[in-house]
């Protein structure tokens, strides 16, 4: 079993390394009262999972995906790291100051501000095409992704590219497939196309086509569905229900991810 020492390792290792290894796991970054960054979390997708149901000045929210965790800390400039995992039935993100209290927790994520996916578009390369030169081509059932034209001798259980009708389209289907690495996207003369590759060794210009990493592609691709579900109530019993009162409730106060202290916000010190 992982020793704080080697968590400490690992993220040590994490700092510097590229999307997604950058991020640690099985690790959450708590607030404890002072390293909790409060903002308007509305303008980077925040719509509900925040704090007393105030998305205006919240340090968490419900998201997708550590992609969208990491791409709203990377704008936000307080914001020096940030963690993911599950609050109340859905996944949140925490925006953090420091890492300073840190602690191992199975299934969460955490990761410095640096680490952050490909900002779509920018990430994509323009003019360039990656040819599969004998090494490169990924061959795959693309049938499952819905794909069922322009494929390898119009077989698409066994190809490395099919029609693709936007880069979009050819970003998410290489996400999703087992060994890319690197797409490309571009016309072929007859229609648009995308080609999955393992590395960019076959680059050349092209005009008109464009290339990328697997992990550039719209933040909407790193969500495993739909938007997390409204929140549910704790399997630990609430209490004194005439304890609660002001905005302050037992999944407020007393969620998992405050710890055995609870959320400090919520304690007069008495």
């Amino acid at each position: 079993m992982p020793t704080h020492a080697m968590r400490s390792l690992a993220m040590v290792a994490a700092v510097g390394a590229v999307w997604p290894e950058c991020q640690t796991k099985d690790v959450i970054l708590r607030g404890r009262g002072e390293y909790a960054l409060f903002t308007d979390v509305t303008v980077h997708g925040g719509t509900a999972g925040c704090f007393i149901d105030n998305c205006e000045t919240s340090d968490k929210f419900y998201a997708d995906s550590a992609a969208q965790c990491g791409a709203a800390c990377a704008k936000i400039p307080e914001c020096q790291h940030w963690t993911y995992g599950m609050e109340d039935g859905g996944n949140k993100c925490w925006l953090r100051t420091s890492d300073a209290g840190k602690e191992e927790n199975p299934g969460y994520i955490a990761a410095t501000r640096q680490c952050a996916p490909p900002e779509w578009p920018a990430c994509v390369e323009k003019d360039v095409i990656f040819r599969g030169v004998g090494q490169f081509a990924v061959f795959a059932d693309v049938t499952p992704y819905g794909k069922t034209g322009g494929c390898f001798s119009d077989d698409c259980t066994n190809t490395d590219k099919f029609n693709s009708p936007s880069m979009d389209d050819c970003a998410f289907t290489c996400h999703k497939v087992e060994g890319c690495t690197h797409w490309t996207f571009g016309d072929d003369g007859e229609s648009t196309k995308c080609w999955l590759r393992s590395g960019d060794g076959g680059k050349e210009a092209k005009a008109g086509s464009v290339g990328a990493v697997a992990a550039c592609m719209p933040l909407e691709g790193f969500a495993p569905g739909a938007v997390a579900a409204a929140p549910k109530r704790l399997a630990e019993a609430p209490g004194n229900t005439g304890c609660w009162g002001g905005g302050y409730t037992f999944e407020l106060c007393c969620a998992e991810s405050f710890g055995d202290v609870g959320n400090p916000r919520c304690w007069d010190g008495q």
